[in-house]
């Protein structure tokens, strides 16, 4: 049973796969998710990728250490009378202000264990836009590469998602 799924899930893919500028072969019947993640990442007009900023923003900065869930979740902001919280599953995390929770959010939701957050909330403000643009054109240029497949877009943005949470580990 489960070996017919394999079959039929490998019959779904496409010999050529196309993002914004880039063709990658798909070869052997195994999709390349770090060839799609770098066409992606050179397709855009950002500063860099993720980890890439992430390193150079974030870690030069002085910062405080963050556990998360650790699985890749949807996360809510929360308003409460304290601030704001972020839930990801069963886990809340209390946050000063919107920021802060948006900045959480965005690590929850890819399935981080722990991350640095700087102490000084212009810096998180500065760098959560950019970080949140990275992740959508990755998400929907995986969209764009599946049409009509959700399945197989899920499947291809996990993959993804755990090469970003293994670079951002390493960067540590």
């Amino acid at each position: 049973m489960k070996e017919r799924k394999r079959s039929e899930f490998r019959a779904r893919l496409p010999e050529v796969l196309k993002t914004s500028g880039t063709t990658i072969a798909v070869r052997g019947q195994k999709i390349p998710h770090s060839k799609i993640l770098k066409a992606i990442q050179r397709d855009t007009d950002l500063s860099g990728d993720l980890a890439d900023i992430y390193r150079r923003k974030v870690l030069t900065q002085k910062t405080r250490t963050i556990r998360l869930l650790g699985k890749k979740a949807p996360a809510k902001i929360l308003n409460t009378l304290l601030g704001y919280e972020v839930q990801a599953s069963y886990k809340r995390i209390q946050c000063p202000d919107l920021v802060t929770a948006r900045y959480i959010r965005l690590f929850s939701e890819l399935g981080c264990h722990s991350i640095q957050l700087p102490y000084d909330p212009t810096v998180t403000a500065a760098l959560i836009p950019e970080m949140e643009v990275a992740v959508e054109k990755i998400t929907e240029s995986a969209r764009e590469m599946f049409p009509g497949d959700p399945q197989l877009q899920n499947y291809v943005l996990r993959n993804i998602y755990a090469i970003i949470r293994n670079s951002l580990r390493f960067s540590q």
